[in-house]
């Protein structure tokens, strides 16, 4: 037998013989978010809105600001104003010192550090357990939250950090 019909006889027995691949199933599309404590509730933010985490930093406080604006801090040559995210919401902060965390939201050329109680790492969430519903969401937070994901019994609502930013309320930090 001449190799190359060696070769189609072994192609053909290996065909004829060979397991059938598995279905391929659809794989579940899965929504990445950070969560964090604010106020003693759990809430989650989309991954975009993060630029980073932080430990609070050092930071210098601002004459003739609202209570709730920490200061500003110096992150590598920018001016990063710091928000205590539960008073800015009349809420009562439930982080340590140790604890709390500042997220830093870059939107266009703009950062906010935004001080919570703690930083819950990178969730994972199906699409499936997505509701649009806000369960028991206080009314003031209710215009900053769009829906939360449902994880072992837990409702994540999802924090919009980009509608706070944007909003009115946020940016008139002048008494």
């Amino acid at each position: 037998m001449e190799p190359f019909e060696l070769l189609q006889n072994i192609a053909r027995r290996s065909k004829l013989y060979a397991a059938d691949l598995p279905a391929q199933s659809e794989s579940d599309a899965f929504w990445r978010g950070v969560g964090f404590m604010l106020a003693g509730r759990r809430f989650v933010a989309p991954m975009d809105h993060v630029s980073e985490i932080l430990t609070v930093p050092r930071y210098t406080q601002v004459p003739g600001v609202k209570y709730w604006v920490g200061g500003v801090a110096n992150l590598r040559g920018r001016l990063l104003p710091l928000i205590e995210l539960a008073g800015f919401f009349g809420e009562t902060s439930q982080g340590t010192s140790r604890s709390k965390r500042v997220l830093v939201i870059a939107l266009g050329d703009r950062l906010d550090g935004l001080i919570v109680d703690g930083v819950l790492g990178m969730q994972h969430f199906s699409s499936q357990d997505y509701r649009s519903g806000l369960g028991s969401v206080p009314e003031n937070l209710a215009p900053f939250v769009d829906g939360c994901y449902e994880k072992d019994g837990e409702r994540w609502p999802v924090f919009d950090f980009y509608k706070l930013v944007e909003s009115e309320d946020f940016l008139d930090i002048a008494v």
